[in-house]
């Protein structure tokens, strides 16, 4: 997915890996984010396949290398866009933990959802202090994704919220 995600940025454009990184940050981290350790690997795929290019820089005295989508990028990423769109489950890898909780002593579990929510409300803090820049910068489609992660993160907040309610009961 992170290869399409690349190809998806490049189509607006050359970008360097520090770029996509940022725009990665700023656009599709509520649902996906990778890190410099998985992006710098997949921009090396990438070129050794032709569907991206390198222009090496020197920008204000550094050296910068800045990535292009080719042709061939274009038409496998619009390729794969052009494709219906997949149910996928994610991995809400925070479910694993609280399914097992029934182990842990009632008061420890408790205390883990409370710092787990407060974990989720700080994420609800910076996307949601964000909300009106994306809605400006991004179009209805990467806004409505924006908001599904809002919601999604909303949502755990509640489910956990519900629990410790009945674990208080």
């Amino acid at each position: 997915m992170l290869e399409y995600i690349i190809l998806g940025f490049l189509m607006s454009g050359e970008m360097s890996g520090y770029d996509l990184k940022q725009k990665m940050i700023e656009s599709t981290s509520n649902f996906f984010d990778a890190g410099y350790g998985s992006i710098y690997p997949a921009l090396k795929r990438m070129e050794a396949k032709c569907v991206i290019s390198l222009r090496e820089i020197i920008e204000g005295g550094k050296y910068k290398k800045l990535y292009a989508i080719t042709e061939l990028g274009k038409s496998e990423f619009l390729n794969w866009l052009e494709l219906p769109v997949e149910f996928s489950r994610t991995k809400p890898d925070h479910l694993i933990k609280i399914f097992f909780f029934k182990f842990l002593p009632k008061e420890k579990a408790i205390t883990h959802l409370k710092f787990f929510i407060k974990e989720v409300e700080s994420f609800i803090s910076i996307f949601g202090k964000y909300e009106n820049q994306v809605k400006e910068q991004f179009d209805v489609y990467q806004f409505s994704t924006f908001l599904f992660g809002l919601g999604y993160y909303e949502y755990i907040v509640k489910y956990c919220n519900d629990l410790l309610n009945k674990l208080n009961d």
